[in-house]
């Protein structure tokens, strides 16, 4: 399968932690002592540095999410040299998205004026990008689809954040969105003569599944029991360190025990970058050279299923990720799910 084209498109709004810290003080100010406050902006602060987490971009007020995925769209077309016409496939993997159904890929086969491509969504947390390389490749070598676009419109902050602690206890499951980032990404994917050693391997515990969320109104109707009662509809919780211990430790233990991927001679690793420090933590306990991590947490902040296709979109710009280079991808989704990928990027 050969890369056409990974492109992305983000918000004008540079968001600092500083600007995040204040806003969490001032809206929490009824609810906690100065004492507490000062010890929340303290352990928030904290958290940051041992994340990496420095600035995320935001939408500006008269910025709307879909205009990215457009923008991110468009450029993707206009790098592969192809009409919308030439695209039969389109698959929308944002979390992102206004409604459950439809599937939000309507919305942008309309406007992208792929009026020859079929399409759907996939939707699995984070990893939902790397799923739908995988269901696209499996697409293209069977002769189903020629040319595939998929798609993320990742604008989650404000539309599920609560500002409000009313305790330090909050700060358990209400960090990790703070670190969230908006982004917006398009890959356009077809065949290729040449092999491209494509080989992916996906684990998960459905068991853990109450460690990382956006419940519905209605989710208790589908949920076998949650860390805590009280959790409020559309509001996204994770109880970020709980995660990454699991995470990290099955992950590495997944890469360690899978033969084909120790013996792939990888040049460049991509991960989600749900932190830096994470990320670059795997890689140590895996051998998989330091020097070969590419990160963007720090630069972007987590951006969700955008994350690897907008690493992967800067390393080409950057001219680490070239035509033939051996990449290697390492993932931790909520669910919990692991997954590692391996590929000779073929552009």
């Amino acid at each position: 399968m050969r890369y056409c084209a990974i492109e992305y498109a983000l918000p004008s709004k540079v968001v600092t932690n500083t600007e995040i810290i204040q806003e969490v003080i001032s809206r929490s100010t009824r609810y906690l002592t100065q004492k507490a406050l000062d010890l929340l902006a303290l352990r928030l602060d904290e958290l940051f540095n041992k994340s990496i987490t420095e600035v995320r971009y935001h939408r500006a007020k008269n910025e709307r999410a879909i205009q990215f995925g457009l923008e991110a769209g468009r450029k993707a077309l206009e790098a592969a040299n192809m009409s919308p016409n030439d695209v039969d496939l389109l698959i929308y993997v944002g979390v992102g998205r206004g409604c459950i159904e439809p599937a939000t890929a309507n919305v942008f086969q309309k406007l992208l004026k792929l009026d020859k491509a079929t399409c759907f969504d996939i939707l699995d947390a984070c990893a939902s990008w790397l799923r739908a390389i995988h269901v696209a490749h499996s697409f293209i070598k069977t002769g189903m689809y020629k040319r595939i676009m998929i798609l993320n419109c990742e604008f989650n902050f404000r539309e599920y954040v609560d500002f409000e602690f009313k305790s330090l206890k909050d700060i358990e499951f209400n960090f990790p969105i703070f670190t969230i980032g908006e982004a917006a990404t398009a890959t356009i994917v077809d065949d290729s003569e040449e092999d491209d050693e494509y080989y992916a391997t996906f684990r998960t515990w459905g068991d853990q599944h109450n460690l990382c969320k956006i419940p519905l109104p209605h989710f208790k109707e589908f949920s076998d029991g949650e860390l805590r009662n009280d959790i409020p509809s559309l509001t996204f919780f994770s109880y970020g360190e709980k995660l990454f211990r699991f995470v990290f430790s099955r992950l590495c233990r997944h890469y360690r025990g899978d033969a084909i991927l120790n013996s792939f001679k990888h040049e460049i690793v991509f991960s989600h970058a749900a932190s830096d420090a994470m990320s670059q933590k795997v890689i140590q306990s895996c051998n998989l050279g330091e020097e070969k991590g590419y990160h963007t947490h720090k630069r972007f902040g987590n951006t969700v299923s955008a994350s690897v296709p907008l690493a992967m979109g800067c390393a080409m710009k950057e001219g680490r990720l070239k035509d033939s280079t051996n990449a290697l991808i390492g993932f931790g989704s909520a669910g919990v799910s692991t997954a590692w990928c391996k590929f000779k990027f073929l552009s």
